[in-house]
């Protein structure tokens, strides 16, 4: 508990002076030129690690603790120089993707104080609900894997897309191929499409480690999907499910080894729940999900395999 204080203190007291560097400029949120953070060559190599991504976090939890009550107290000039001064120190931390929005909004001229610190606070928000997709294994041969059946899952998927909630995404699917394609739109606040396959009944997988995927998709350097799963409890509260990243970028044959373990947040249309973490001996439905930041306009992929892995 100590040591978790001091840490926090140490952070808290670094953020502070870093936003104290701005007071020697004008009184204006943005300093003139660009900002060229370190180690950009270091990471742009495109290494990704959970430590990193884990720290840039919780700098940003400490920097709106501090930006927040700043704001909200008046000091909107203040609150925007920290947040600079935050994603600043954040920007090495980032995997590529991350790094260039972020760097997008560090470079950018905003008219005002306020459009400035509202434009880093989500910034903020995407990284922290930001999860790393899961890839295709290396070590492929290490695991058993069972491919689903019709007496697992359903061959026919249904579509439920944004437009239950007023959106015009919309999303086929291709038995012949098993391809899922269309588009996402933010138009009306939408952003996603997807597909549910229904299991023929509970399923019990506690047996198994997690889902395997073989997949190929579009833009496979930026888009990422989701793979959903539904279990008994989810079933009692309309719209809840658990979901899990994962992406091909290198188009491999390899599978996507996704653990159960990383089904541990229940959501509700996005919104994060209170309950416990997906229970694979009471499955009740599989599905595919294309959604916003990663694919907004046309996507397609191509289930090669899926189904258990042990």
């Amino acid at each position: 508990m100590r040591t978790e204080i001091l840490r926090k203190t140490a952070v808290i007291i670094l953020l502070v002076v870093l936003s104290g560097v701005s007071a020697f400029y004008p009184k204006t949120c943005n300093k003139t030129g660009h900002f060229e953070p370190k180690n950009m060559a270091h990471r742009a190599s495109g290494q990704e690690t959970t430590q990193s991504l884990e720290e840039a976090k919780q700098l940003i939890a400490d920097a709106i603790s501090i930006g927040a009550p700043l704001y909200n107290s008046g000091d909107i000039i203040g609150c925007a120089r920290l947040y600079r001064s935050a994603a600043e120190k954040i920007s090495p931390l980032l995997p590529p993707k991350l790094q260039s929005s972020l760097q997008g909004t560090l470079q950018t001229q905003e008219d005002n104080c306020n459009s400035e610190a509202w434009a880093f606070r989500r910034q903020f928000d995407f990284i922290i609900a930001y999860q790393a997709p899961f890839t295709p294994a290396s070590a492929r041969n290490t695991h058993r894997l069972d491919s689903f059946t019709s007496e697992q899952v359903l061959p026919q998927p249904r579509n439920i897309d944004d437009n239950v909630m007023g959106g015009v995404s919309q999303g086929q699917w291709i038995p012949t191929s098993n391809t899922f394609f269309g588009y996402t739109s933010l138009k009306n606040n939408g952003g996603f499409s997807s597909l549910r396959w229904r299991c023929n009944s509970v399923q019990n997988w506690s047996d198994a480690k997690g889902i395997f995927l073989r997949v190929k998709h579009s833009d496979p350097e930026n888009h990422t999907f989701c793979l959903i799963l539904k279990d008994s409890m989810c079933e009692q509260i309309r719209g809840a499910n658990f979901k899990s990243y994962f992406c091909n970028p290198e188009g491999e044959d390899a599978p996507i080894l996704i653990p159960f373990t990383a089904f541990n947040q229940i959501e509700q249309m996005g919104r994060q729940l209170r309950g416990p973490a997906l229970n694979p001996a009471k499955i009740t439905e599989v599905g595919l999900m294309a959604i916003k930041p990663s694919i907004v306009g046309q996507f397609e992929i191509a289930m090669e395999d899926w189904g258990l892995y042990y």
